[in-house]
């Protein structure tokens, strides 16, 4: 990733107004700007918008190489979801088909942008907290954490049934003897899990977990942190604005 460190799901190592920014404030204004984003009719405007949270980026300190490569993950996605609208009313396709797909593709990149700029610019441990200090509900919270933090182990997992197969020359396929094994791996991926989380379970239960996470007070939001809030939510409302009008 050339210059950058990652730690979790942050960009570590890398001082910029970003990081600096409030996490309250800034998934405020991140989840503001996607509603605003999403209200949007004119894929001029959505473009305007992209163009903006990618600038945002950009000057967090983020790479451009970085963002097309998470942007790019969602492709794929768009691709299927573009095909049947364009196509859905018979060939040749109606003009509002491609606006209509367009509008979309776009209103998700945009969308993408603002939650990569604010996931990627802060530890999931400050994100978690910060929405906890917005009053969402600490089982919510939990589940996040405990989710999050248990993708790792189940990964791992993966990674370590794959080279079991790797080294017992399994080549895969779809046939009826690559099926029979595929079944008795996820039974017993399943069974690991739910053992897992039964030892998980037990573990917290012994130190008198309550279903809460321990979070730390919350730290001050500063004047720069308001101003950074207020400019992004007023570029999305004013290109609402510029629609209702013209």
């Amino acid at each position: 990733m050339g210059r950058y460190h990652f730690k979790g799901n942050h960009i570590a190592g890398v001082n910029t107004w970003g990081r600096a920014w409030d996490t309250r404030a800034k998934t405020a204004a991140a989840l503001l700007f996607v509603f605003g984003v999403v209200s949007l009719n004119t894929p001029v405007l959505v473009l305007a918008a992209l163009f903006f949270a990618l600038i945002s980026a950009l000057l967090m300190g983020l790479s451009f190489s970085f963002l097309m490569k998470k942007l790019l993950l969602l492709v794929p996605f768009l691709a299927l979801m573009s095909v049947p609208i364009i196509l859905g009313g018979g060939l040749p396709p109606a003009m509002d088909r491609y606006y209509f797909a367009a509008l979309l593709s776009l209103k998700a990149l945009a969308s993408m942008t603002a939650m990569i700029v604010m996931l990627v610019t802060q530890p999931i441990e400050e994100f978690l907290e910060g929405l906890y200090h917005l009053k969402v509900p600490y089982i919510i919270i939990t589940v996040l954490f405990l989710a999050y933090r248990y993708t790792f182990l189940f990964m791992q997992e993966i990674k370590s049934i794959q080279r079991a197969l790797a080294s017992r020359l399994f080549s895969g396929g779809i046939h009826i003897n690559a099926l029979k094994v595929y079944g008795e791996l996820s039974g017993g991926l399943f069974i690991k899990s739910v053992d897992r989380s039964e030892h998980v379970y037990r573990a917290m239960s012994s130190r008198c977990f309550q279903g809460k996470m321990p979070v730390s007070s919350p730290s001050p939001i500063t004047s720069m942190d308001m101003i950074k809030t207020i400019v992004t939510v007023f570029v999305v409302v004013f290109l609402i604005v510029i629609e209702q009008v013209v």
